[in-house]
């Protein structure tokens, strides 16, 4: 229980000084510590709990939106590691390669369930290209 007191303090005292985004990792890190489901390690800051939290959370939007469209992880993250925007993103032909190993059948199915009816290829190709693009330019979201 000490450690929490600890934790909780350097919590309180920094949590203004954190972006909305670090505040919602530090609500998870503290509902985590306050229900058991994480042992503080007194070697790691509070912040870098959040550091890690975050990163876990980003792994598991770009694990997840790489399955649902069947696309080739390592290539998006490599693409989303370059600092791309909506003017460079396909130089070299980088977004191009990391479409064209996107699993159509997988795509479709996704696509389909979210919207609810059939899709014709046409829109499944439309619809990967404008959700990878703004994935991949706004540094990952969850889907």
């Amino acid at each position: 229980m000490r450690k929490f007191r600890g934790i909780y303090r350097s919590a309180h005292k920094s949590f203004a000084t954190l972006t909305q985004e670090e505040q919602k990792y530090a609500n998870i890190f503290l509902h985590d510590v306050q229900s058991g489901n994480l042992a503080v390690d007194t070697q790691k800051t509070f912040r870098d709990y959040i550091t890690e939290y975050q990163f876990t959370a980003k792994d598991a939007e770009i694990r997840e939106i790489a399955q649902a469209l069947g696309t080739d992880e390592t290539k998006l993250r490599a693409l989303m590691n370059t600092g791309v925007n909506e003017a460079n993103i396909n130089e070299y032909g980088r977004f191009d390669n990391l479409k064209s190993t996107v699993d159509t059948s997988k795509a479709t199915a996704y696509f389909e369930k979210l919207d609810g009816k059939s899709l014709s290829a046409f829109r499944v190709n439309i619809k990967v290209h404008n959700l990878l693009q703004k994935f991949i330019i706004s540094g990952g979201f969850e889907i």
